[in-house]
């Protein structure tokens, strides 16, 4: 059994979790079926990824620097915090997992300040106590809640609004894919690693290029890398 925590605010060093009253089971079998409220699912998604006229890269991939990069994501959180009766930062952090919608979650995080290190919580200062345990407790959501997309999407400009937390590697693998993301494609794990292991051969400018996903995911190998042929 595990403890789940809420984030106490008040604390002089950043918020810290403050124990909630439910009690969980390590690596229970979640209910798929609970009323978890869906996120990111007002706004319809583009049908491809295409240049930002803006910055030129694919609409995205500037995120959160470009502001029409910034608008082209962004727009799923805020559709669903403007539905909201209620829209309290505060409330909706301390609130139990599941009350709200995962993408309110995030939304309120991102308007409060960490008491720590100053910076947007749970995206602040990589050594910041605070800010770690807030990102910790986002990730309370139960992973059956979301789509496969939705999950990508999600981690994806978590990383982008944080990349100082990251591997650059790491950011610059979710930057490539989060135009994909936003169309509502799903980028495999064994895919994302691939993608990764090109990023760190000093590749990021070839798979930039690609224009869709199958591009992306399918740059060929080095020949050094290539399994040998029997």
């Amino acid at each position: 059994m595990i403890q789940l925590f809420r984030l106490d605010h008040s604390q002089p060093f950043g918020a810290l979790p403050r124990a909630r009253c439910g009690r969980h089971q390590y690596g229970a079998r979640v209910d798929a079926g609970l009323p978890y409220p869906s996120g990111a699912r007002l706004v319809d998604r583009p049908a491809v990824a295409k240049p930002c006229a803006t910055c030129d890269e694919l609409l995205g991939r500037g995120y959160p620097e470009c502001a029409a990069c910034a608008e082209s994501l962004d727009r799923f959180w805020q559709a669903d915090w403007a539905a909201l009766s209620d829209p309290d930062a505060e409330k909706i952090v301390d609130a139990e997992v599941g009350a709200y919608a995962w993408t309110c979650v995030d939304l309120a995080l991102r308007q409060l300040t960490c008491a720590g290190c100053r910076g947007e919580l749970a995206a602040g200062a990589p050594d910041c106590v605070g800010c770690a345990a807030a990102d910790s407790a986002r990730w309370e959501w139960p992973r059956a809640s979301l789509t496969e997309n939705e999950h990508l999407l999600r981690s994806a400009v978590v990383a982008l609004r944080a990349p100082h937390r990251l591997r650059e590697s790491v950011v610059s693998t979710w930057r490539l894919v989060i135009p994909f993301a936003a169309t509502g494609a799903d980028v495999p794990l064994p895919t994302l690693r691939q993608i990764r292991t090109h990023v760190l051969g000093g590749r990021y400018d070839e798979l930039a290029a690609a224009e869709t996903l199958v591009e992306l995911a399918e740059l060929p190998l080095l020949p050094w890398r290539r399994p040998l042929s029997n």
